[in-house]
């Protein structure tokens, strides 16, 4: 795929004044303008600090902000040592065309390790630029993934959906596969520059899951960066969902069937293994509305009952009824609200599954599936309520189990249904 249509004559112009690097660390930022500054200057820390003895940039690749992001980053000194570009890329606004600028700079800077920071980062230290670059153009490796300690509440997208459902279809156990902050060799940008992905989903918020998939089904040589705690800017879950889990998911379940024939035969399950120190932070709670969560959840069983009986399987979808009609709320707020790993881990299955031969507007049944989300959202908040960080990575790791566990479901039905080709459902 043509990277080149996303570098705008200011990034083109900015590349040529430099000429050549060999270490980058990119920003793409969006309307970032009260944490871009400190995210620059401690990235420009990092690269002196660590990598002193080669060519550094910092580059803010920035999407049109409706803010002073562009302003304050021209004006922030990053030092003398590290040369610092900033432009607005071409297309629309989102992280995955924000890269396409970014791995087409790096490309024509010839750097051999680039690291992506998310612009509006607040607990970035010197160390994570060294974590994510060091195994790169140190050690060899070809992607590293970022590997944080969030709040229980935050990144459930991750935790309910995508780590589990990378682990059990491509056999690594990849914390954060959408974490947003990544290291990459040069081989590794060239093989994505191959990739004839870049629609709309990719070019959002799609682009961190597919390079995580990209890079297991291409057996690069990949590793997890200690990077302690995640301090960014977290919601409610609740009120919070966004374009992100349409992207995201859509991306996630067209790999399965263009990877197909790769995951059906994965039937072990690696950790990765983790490089760096961890960072001393630790990361800030959120706040979550589990009484709005299994509203929404009562809503879509309401409102969506016939589809859901049509896309999921009949035991899957008696299950679930039956959770909905025995979940109580307390008149104080609390409810009592629980769906089991193993059913979870079959609905996300069938919703993939359906994905890849529904005949119609895959986007809706996206949005479909989001109340079914907030449901389990609710369970998993009910389950970890009184728990600690430690204690809740073990639940989620009962998740993950079971997406492995129901692999042999996924198949069966994979194969049923005919996914890929035309629903018999």
């Amino acid at each position: 795929m043509d990277l080149r249509p996303a570098v705008s004559p200011e990034i083109a112009m900015a590349v040529s004044e430099i000429g050549s690097a060999d270490v980058m660390v990119a920003i793409p930022a969006y309307n970032n303008e009260q944490t871009i500054s400190r995210v620059m200057k401690v990235a420009a820390e990092g690269l002196s600090t660590f990598f002193a003895d080669m060519r550094c940039v910092v580059f803010v690749c920035e999407g049109g902000s409706l803010d002073e992001t562009k302003n304050v980053a021209r004006m922030t000194d990053v030092g003398l040592t590290v040369n610092k570009m900033v432009g607005t890329y071409r297309g629309d606004s989102g992280k995955g065309n924000a890269l396409r600028a970014v791995f087409q700079a790096a490309l024509d800077l010839g750097v051999k390790g680039c690291v992506l920071i998310d612009g509006d980062m607040r607990s970035l230290t010197p160390d994570w630029v060294n974590n994510l670059l060091a195994p790169v153009v140190r050690e060899g490796y070809d992607y590293v993934a970022p590997h944080y300690k969030r709040y229980k509440y935050d990144g459930t997208i991750t935790n309910l959906i995508v780590y589990p459902l990378v682990s059990s279809l491509y056999g690594k156990k990849l914390r954060q596969p959408i974490g947003g902050d990544f290291g990459m060799s040069d081989e590794f940008i060239q093989l994505l520059e191959k990739q004839d992905v870049w629609d709309i989903f990719v070019g959002q918020f799609g682009i961190d899951v597919w390079m995580t998939i990209c890079a297991i089904t291409s057996k690069v040589k990949i590793c997890q960066a200690n990077l302690g705690a995640k301090v960014h800017g977290a919601k409610d879950p609740a009120f919070s969902l966004g374009p992100m889990y349409l992207h995201v998911l859509s991306t996630l379940f067209r790999s399965m069937n263009k990877f197909h024939e790769f995951w059906r035969d994965v039937t072990l399950v690696e950790d990765v293994r983790i490089k760096g120190t961890a960072v001393p932070w630790e990361p800030e709670p959120i706040p979550i509305s589990i009484t709005r969560l299994v509203e929404e959840f009562n809503m879509g069983m309401g409102h969506f009952a016939s589809l859901y009986r049509e896309i999921l399987s009949q035991d899957t979808y008696m299950r679930l009824e039956q959770i909905s009609r025995s979940e109580v709320c307390q008149p104080e707020g609390y409810c009592d609200f629980h769906m089991p790993p193993d059913l979870w881990a079959r609905i996300v299955y069938d919703i993939g599954i359906v994905f890849n031969c529904w005949k119609g507007n895959t986007h809706k049944l996206i949005d479909l599936s989001s109340p079914l989300y907030f449901g389990m959202v609710a369970s998993i908040a009910n389950r970890t309520l009184e728990l600690d960080y430690d204690e809740t990575e073990q639940v989620v790791d009962d998740i993950v189990r079971a997406f492995i566990n129901e692999k042999v479901y996924l198949l069966e039905r994979w194969k049923e249904l005919g996914a890929g080709q035309v629903c018999s459902v």
